[in-house]
Protein backbone atom coordinates (compact mmCIF):
# COMPACT_ATOMS: atom_id res chain seq x y z
CA UNK A 1 0.00 0.00 0.00
CA UNK A 2 1.31 3.35 -0.92
CA UNK A 3 1.52 5.38 2.13
CA UNK A 4 2.25 8.84 0.17
CA UNK A 5 -1.30 10.24 -0.36
CA UNK A 6 -2.50 9.72 2.63
CA UNK A 7 0.64 11.41 4.12
CA UNK A 8 0.54 14.04 1.70
CA UNK A 9 -3.47 14.62 2.77
CA UNK A 10 -3.27 14.62 6.80
CA UNK A 11 0.25 17.03 6.02
CA UNK A 12 -2.16 19.79 3.93
CA UNK A 13 -5.40 19.37 5.96
CA UNK A 14 -2.82 19.92 8.73
CA UNK A 15 -1.58 23.02 7.54
CA UNK A 16 -4.71 24.63 6.67
CA UNK A 17 -5.92 23.28 10.33
CA UNK A 18 -2.77 25.33 11.85
CA UNK A 19 -3.54 28.32 9.81
CA UNK A 20 -7.29 28.50 10.67
CA UNK A 21 -6.41 28.59 13.94
CA UNK A 22 -2.99 30.75 13.89
CA UNK A 23 -5.43 33.27 12.32
CA UNK A 24 -8.07 33.00 14.50
CA UNK A 25 -5.94 33.86 17.42
CA UNK A 26 -4.51 36.92 15.30
CA UNK A 27 -8.50 38.20 14.92
CA UNK A 28 -9.13 37.39 18.63
CA UNK A 29 -5.66 39.59 20.25
CA UNK A 30 -6.00 42.34 17.70
CA UNK A 31 -9.56 42.70 18.60
CA UNK A 32 -9.55 41.70 22.40
CA UNK A 33 -5.99 42.40 23.65
CA UNK A 34 -4.46 45.42 21.19
CA UNK A 35 -1.87 46.82 23.68
CA UNK A 36 -0.21 42.61 23.55
CA UNK A 37 -1.20 42.44 20.11
CA UNK A 38 1.38 45.71 19.12
CA UNK A 39 3.86 44.16 21.45
CA UNK A 40 3.93 41.14 19.62
CA UNK A 41 4.72 42.60 16.69
CA UNK A 42 1.25 42.83 14.96
CA UNK A 43 1.58 39.25 13.93
CA UNK A 44 -0.31 38.05 10.88
CA UNK A 45 -1.11 34.66 9.60
CA UNK A 46 -1.71 35.97 5.71
CA UNK A 47 1.89 37.28 4.59
CA UNK A 48 1.68 40.40 6.16
CA UNK A 49 4.15 40.32 9.39
CA UNK A 50 7.75 39.47 9.60
CA UNK A 51 9.64 36.68 11.35
CA UNK A 52 9.64 38.38 14.41
CA UNK A 53 6.25 38.69 14.43
CA UNK A 54 5.78 34.78 13.92
CA UNK A 55 8.33 33.92 16.00
CA UNK A 56 6.77 36.22 19.32
CA UNK A 57 3.40 35.12 18.29
CA UNK A 58 4.80 31.05 18.83
CA UNK A 59 6.68 32.53 22.23
CA UNK A 60 3.42 33.61 23.35
CA UNK A 61 2.00 30.51 22.55
CA UNK A 62 4.42 27.83 24.01
CA UNK A 63 5.28 29.99 26.88
CA UNK A 64 1.61 29.57 27.98
CA UNK A 65 1.53 33.58 28.30
CA UNK A 66 -2.55 33.08 27.81
CA UNK A 67 -3.65 32.36 30.85
CA UNK A 68 -2.32 35.31 32.09
CA UNK A 69 -5.18 37.51 30.05
CA UNK A 70 -7.77 35.90 31.96
CA UNK A 71 -9.75 35.12 28.51
CA UNK A 72 -11.46 31.61 28.51
CA UNK A 73 -12.35 31.64 24.85
CA UNK A 74 -8.42 32.61 23.75
CA UNK A 75 -7.09 30.22 26.39
CA UNK A 76 -9.35 27.38 24.72
CA UNK A 77 -7.84 28.43 21.29
CA UNK A 78 -4.20 28.21 22.75
CA UNK A 79 -4.35 25.20 24.13
CA UNK A 80 -6.27 23.55 21.32
CA UNK A 81 -3.48 24.67 19.05
CA UNK A 82 -0.72 23.89 21.70
CA UNK A 83 -2.14 20.15 21.34
CA UNK A 84 -2.22 20.40 17.89
CA UNK A 85 1.05 21.41 17.58
CA UNK A 86 2.32 18.44 19.79
CA UNK A 87 0.26 16.02 17.49
CA UNK A 88 1.68 17.21 14.59
CA UNK A 89 5.45 17.15 15.94
CA UNK A 90 4.60 13.47 16.74
CA UNK A 91 2.79 12.57 14.10
CA UNK A 92 5.88 13.76 11.74
CA UNK A 93 8.56 12.29 13.77
CA UNK A 94 7.47 9.00 13.88
CA UNK A 95 6.52 9.32 10.23
CA UNK A 96 9.88 7.36 9.33
CA UNK A 97 9.13 4.81 11.87
CA UNK A 98 5.75 4.15 9.83
CA UNK A 99 7.36 4.20 6.53
CA UNK A 100 9.74 1.46 7.65
CA UNK A 101 6.54 -0.85 8.66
Amino acid sequence: MNLFPVLFAVYWSSVLAWYLMASRLCVALSRRHPLLYDTLGRPAVSGRSDLRGDLALMRFLLGRRDRFLGDRRLGKLCGAMRAFLCAYVIFFLALPGLILL
